[in-house]
């Protein structure tokens, strides 16, 4: 997909209400190779999923090594609402 079909995909209304959680589920794979799925602190800027680490977390070097991420994002009402963002990480340190 492109940018803005993606942008334009997470504007929808039934975006909305899973992106203004603040607690989402990032799934990479480890220095080790095997699957992580942690759950992490994050905003939607309109634009990007922002999302911040620690500076000694263990997810960085592997991040580093392999930037393919999947993030979901989901409310606890039932049936939930479920939003799965795939992609590619990038890293700015601030």
């Amino acid at each position: 997909m492109r940018a803005n079909e993606i942008t334009e995909i997470l504007d929808r209304p039934i975006s909305r209400e899973p992106l203004a959680r603040d607690v989402a589920r990032l799934a990479y794979v480890g220095k080790d190779g095997t699957p992580r799925n942690v759950p992490i602190a994050f905003t939607w800027n309109g634009s990007e999923v922002v999302m911040c680490t620690t500076k000694n977390a263990l997810k960085l070097p592997a991040l580093r090594e392999n930037p393919m991420v999947a993030l979901t994002i989901d409310t606890e009402v039932h049936p939930p609402k479920i939003l799965l963002i795939r992609g590619r990480a990038e890293r700015e340190r601030v």
